[in-house]
């Protein structure tokens, strides 16, 4: 008796699926726009969260490998006029904190004036070219590589994917290219590696030249350096101690502000994480706000679809249909709608949000959690627009309901 009754009840839920599918077959205008308004809801949901996630991907590429990396640079002070103006970190003062700080990886740098020209035979690199002087683990500390070629020795240097393709046309080698910098010839040694990340728009168009190479001619040494350092594994306190031996550094008294700053990867991961969260927080509710409205929608056209079939749910009960037989139908009519928008919404979510990925190059992401949340959303608002018109159909008076023309 039990096998009977599961498979009778089987096959009335298969009746009823096949009746709400064909009403909204016969509405079929109707059922589109409402299909369209969960899908709009859908879709900013889970495009804005895959976006979000491209772009978590993208920073954390950039910043995650180089999570206990710090960075000591110049601080940057106001005048009374407004005018901001950089106590500059000297050449002498970066080296001296980098062998007195021992331990772990470190580099100097500096970036050469922008307005230097890269001359290569034949052309010249274009203004959005940066040339950046160094000394020590800068590679290492900023998660780069030598894709091709070698590190660069004395009056050589590296160049990223842009440059390296700007200087020996599209395919070509831009090893062994002889450059003018700012007057100063430089072999091509190597090329970065190309960077899936944040970092590959900042390395992509940078000439790298070894800082002895530089000084002098590019760079003085009181030009603006800056420090990065790796600390080795394990060691607490890091900033602190740099922070310290940087005060030690520059002479500053007891009662003296810092007048450089100290950035820690580890500060800028957790940025990246709360940021990434308040921007998951408006997609939900930017969501929720249209699902609202297509809750209101919904109500209103299954409302119509109640005036509208009243003889029919009159001859329905006439034949035996109860009343949880009506209501189960058009519940289900609404719930094949919201599941139809969900299903578009969810789609074109994720090919919206994968396409800002693309761009960036930070991979394919699918946010499998927010997929399933909007289900449950699409669920509810099926259910809860459905609620009202469903009862009123199911207490419609069958002998009122058979005499409506």
């Amino acid at each position: 008796m039990k096998a009977k009754d599961t498979k009778g009840r089987f096959s009335c839920l298969a009746d009823t699926i096949r009746t709400a599918a064909a009403n909204i077959s016969g509405n079929r205008l109707r059922s589109a726009l409402t299909v369209a308004i969960v899908t709009l809801g859908i879709t900013c949901l889970v495009g804005s969260q895959t976006a979000v996630d491209c772009l978590a991907s993208l920073l954390q590429n950039a910043f995650g490998t180089s999570a206990e990396r710090i960075s000591i640079t110049a601080a940057h002070s106001r005048s009374r006029s407004g005018a901001g103006k950089e106590k500059s970190i000297s050449y002498l003062e970066a080296t001296r904190f980098v062998s007195e700080f021992g331990g772990g990886k470190s580099a100097v740098y500096t970036y050469v004036p922008p307005l230097t020209r890269v001359r290569y035979p034949g052309g010249e690199l274009g203004p959005q070219t940066t040339v950046l002087a160094f000394e020590g683990d800068y590679l290492t500390c900023n998660g780069l590589a030598v894709g091709s070629g070698r590190a660069p020795g004395e009056g050589e240097c590296l160049v990223g994917k842009k440059a390296a393709a700007g200087i020996a046309g599209q395919g070509g080698d831009a090893i062994g290219h002889n450059l003018n910098i700012g007057g100063k010839s430089f072999r091509v040694a190597g090329v970065i590696k190309e960077q899936s990340s944040l970092l590959g728009v900042i390395t992509d168009n940078t000439v790298f030249v070894p800082l002895r190479s530089a000084l002098g001619s590019l760079v003085g040494e009181q030009s603006s350096y800056s420090v990065d350092l790796i600390s080795p594994t394990g060691e607490s306190g890091t900033a602190a101690r740099a922070a310290a031996l940087m005060r030690r550094v520059r002479h500053l008294k007891p009662d003296d502000k810092d007048d450089f700053e100290i950035v820690e990867g580890s500060a800028a991961v957790r940025e990246i994480d709360r940021l990434g969260g308040s921007l998951k927080t408006i997609a939900l509710i930017i969501g929720i706000l249209t699902l609202c409205g297509a809750a209101v929608a919904l109500a209103n056209i299954m409302l119509i679809c109640v005036a509208e079939r009243t003889r029919e749910v009159g001859i329905r009960r006439a034949v035996g249909a109860t009343r949880s037989d009506i209501r189960a139908g058009f519940i289900c009519e609404a719930l094949l709608i919201c599941e139809a928008g969900c299903l578009a919404g969810t789609l074109l979510g994720i090919l919206c949000g994968n396409i800002l990925g693309a761009v960036l190059h930070s991979g394919f992401s699918i946010p499998w959690s927010w997929i399933l949340l909007s289900q449950a959303m699409s669920l509810a608002t099926g259910i809860a627009a459905c609620a009202l018109p469903a009862r009123r159909a199911a207490r419609i008076d069958v002998v009122d309901a058979l005499r409506c023309q």
